[in-house]
């Protein structure tokens, strides 16, 4: 039996005896006695992590038996060995370490091929469900490791969590005075058995300071800062568990450590030595440990408690897998499946449907005339190179030999990405709506660009987190705050597509009622967007992630190499068909790139040329280009971008960039400069004097 994560809140059970192959060198197959289940491996089942590939089986706090019957602990871990951190006895910082329960299969499983190395062996009169408790012990004393303590030094501990209540446990048995602190009520009173048997205080507040130590165990960064407040001059504060993200310390509390001279520990896993150290510390106070558990169950229950888990009311649930035959066989649940969204699916009169229905191919019945036209201007044939076939595309798109560009608008479109929790961005996403005040403000490159070239501007809001004032250069088309982190879940749902799509419709085609538009540009605007960019590209031209990947806003080697690996990770996980525009959004998508797919289809359903920008609106071209590949001809690549999937995408709809001036900006500045290139084509076509005009022999002109 093993229970197999396939998907956000999918723990699917397998009831059939496991057979596995025999184990690499250097591990062994063991049986799983019990595996306890951590609060990360709910986060997971609910939210993802960064270091998971699905499907996986979950687990790292296991008690395991080998073939002789000898009992083990497993430090969860595999490193390499050979490292700085290795070498120094800090492996758990290993950069190649592998994780038991997260890069490779774990303990929710009545068997498990783990490292020989990782086995901790554990003597007879330790309970096995005790020993549950290795895990979240070593990494207790890898918190005290790190600090300077002595006796009776008054250490404040922030969640009466499991972790919290062991934290209070090892700091009395090192001769520390702790204090937790749980402002639930409830909470207090489900763990007095264990406050009643150890005598440690427990209170929702204290009106007491200057502790010498100060940990946080719980995620609230309310606590935290509390915490910062809190501890002595001299005192020590302990980063000991990750806390929410997105959420912003004052500056004037940082300044505490400062005035202070407080230290700051930061806290991360355990080393095997760390884990060794946990088995004597189980042994002594093996009963209090048996009161942090709230039950042991079997492990066809380990689905039903997850949200338990997660809801932070309970202490430590244990798989136990003798009880597995014991309980009835569960069936193993089918996985959903969302069928693929298509064109034929959208309703008769949904604006969608409508404007890509509408798009015709760009007629050619005028090429010969507008190459001839091009060709007698009073220069050597083919003497203006890009510029005569920018020229005759423009003649083809307003089916006019004499084409005029009056009205010529840029929309740059704005979202955040939920991907950014992989961290493959060197900016924080708050940045994206930071960006779009200086486009407001009209103090960015964009902004300069079109001043000077007379292009109408507007940001158009299609999923940045933070909410706008009105403003005249914003359009609001909000479809939510943000995507979903597209490495575990999908990016939108059905519904979010077409909404996002037809947002992007309505922005172009609102404008165009109000006065015709003869040329667009589409920029963006969205930290992290070069991920499901780059990730759009390699699903529809089959490039591989390696080719794919750029540097986005700048990352570093490592980040790149990171980045890399997840979009490897993304399409792993997700099977896409690579010709449905709609499902790759809906899958890997952005809702800015959603809105610049939509606005070039209402373009071209209006015969108006639309100039792309970099990698992120060529990206929102193919896909646009997946759902009508007959917009082909009204498309016109502004620049040749930094990121080199750029080149594969613009190859697959036979597209050339106009410039090259080393830009990787976006926000639509090639776009821009394109778009003034686009007029001057117009001009020459209609401004510059043929031979006969000029009344000049063609043969004087080499």
């Amino acid at each position: 039996m093993k229970m197999v994560l396939t998907g956000l809140g999918k723990l699917e059970i397998d009831p059939a005896e496991q057979l596995t192959p025999p184990p690499e060198k250097g591990y062994v197959q063991t049986r799983v006695l019990c595996c306890a289940i951590c609060r990360t491996d709910a986060k997971m089942w609910e939210q993802g992590h960064r270091d998971l590939v699905l499907p996986r089986v979950l687990g790292h706090e296991i008690v395991v038996a080998d073939q002789t019957g000898q009992r083990f602990v497993v430090w969860p871990g595999k490193s390499c060995g050979t490292c700085t951190f290795c070498q120094t006895g800090r492996e758990n910082l290993c950069q190649e370490m592998k994780i038991t329960g997260f890069h490779t299969d774990g303990g929710f499983a009545d068997h498990a091929v783990l490292p020989k190395d990782s086995l901790i062996p554990i003597p007879d009169d330790l309970a096995f469900h005790a020993a549950c408790f290795a895990e979240p012990v070593g990494c207790v004393i890898n918190a005290f490791e790190k600090l300077s303590v002595r006796q009776n030094d008054r250490i404040l501990i922030y969640g009466s969590g499991t972790m919290g209540l062991i934290t209070a446990l090892y700091a009395r048995h090192l001769g520390l005075v702790p204090q937790v602190l749980e402002k639930n009520e409830t909470k207090i009173a489900h763990i007095a058995p264990f406050v009643a048997a150890t005598g440690i205080a427990c209170n929702k507040d204290t009106h007491e300071s200057e502790f010498e130590l100060v940990i946080n165990t719980c995620g609230d960064f309310i606590a935290f800062c509390q915490g910062i407040a809190k501890v002595g001059k001299a005192g020590q504060i302990c980063f000991f568990s990750g806390i929410s993200k997105n959420e912003h310390i004052e500056t004037n509390l940082l300044n505490l450590i400062h005035y202070k001279e407080a230290v700051v520990s930061g806290v991360y896993g355990m080393t095997r030595a760390h884990m060794k150290k946990a088995v004597p510390f189980m042994q002594a106070h093996e009963k209090e440990l048996n009161l942090l558990i709230e039950a042991i169950v079997a492990p066809q229950k380990a689905p039903d408690l997850m949200a338990e888990v997660l809801s932070g009311k309970h202490l430590k649930y244990i798989l136990d897998f003798s009880l597995a035959s014991n309980s009835p066989t569960i069936k193993t649940p089918q996985k959903s499946h969302t069928p693929d969204l298509r064109l034929n699916e959208l309703a008769p009169q949904s604006l969608c449907k409508k404007v890509i229905e509408q798009i015709t191919p760009l007629p050619n019945h005028l090429l010969a005339a507008a190459t001839a036209k091009i060709d007698e201007k009073t220069k050597p044939l083919g003497a203006l190179g890009r510029i005569e076939d920018l020229a005759i595309q423009m003649s083809l798109i307003q089916d006019s030999l004499n084409p005029e560009i009056r009205r010529k608008n840029l929309f740059v479109f704005a979202g955040d990405h939920g991907i950014c929790e992989e961290g493959v961005s060197a900016y924080p996403s708050e940045v994206t709506a930071q960006m779009v005040d200086n486009f407001l403000n009209g103090g960015a490159a964009i902004n300069v660009l079109c001043r000077h070239h007379s292009i109408e501007m507007k940001v158009v809001d299609m999923g940045v987190i933070r909410e706008f004032t009105p403003h005249p250069g914003l359009i609001i088309k909000k479809v939510a705050n943000g995507t979903k982190n597209f490495a575990i879940e999908n990016a939108m749902t059905r519904q979010q597509v077409i909404h996002a799509l037809e947002n992007g419709m309505t922005t172009f085609l609102d404008a165009y009622e109000q006065n015709p538009i003869d040329i667009v540009g589409v920029g963006e605007m969205g930290i992290g967007n070069t991920t499901p960019a780059s990730a759009i590209i390699c699903v529809i031209t089959g490039l591989s992630p390696a080719q794919a990947t750029g540097r986005g806003t700048g990352i570093d080697d490592k980040g790149l190499a990171h980045k890399t690996e997840v979009i490897e990770r993304v399409l792993a996980f997700h099977t896409i068909d690579p010709s449905n525009g709609f499902e790759i959004l809906q899958k890997i998508g952005g809702f800015e790139i959603a809105g610049i797919a939509g606005a070039i289809l209402a373009a071209a359903s209006k015969k108006t040329a639309v100039v792309l920008d970099g990698v992120i609106s060529t990206a929102a071209g193919l896909v646009a280009y997946a759902i009508n590949p007959s917009i082909r001809g009204y498309l016109i690549s502004g620049h040749k971008s930094a990121e080199q999937s750029q080149k594969a995408a613009l190859s697959h709809m036979d597209l050339v960039p106009l410039i090259d001036f080393n830009m990787r900006l976006g926000e639509g500045t090639g776009a821009a400069i394109a778009i003034d290139m686009a007029e001057t084509a117009c001009k020459i076509m209609t401004q510059m004097a043929s031979f006969d005009e000029a009344q000049i022999a063609r043969s004087s002109i080499k």
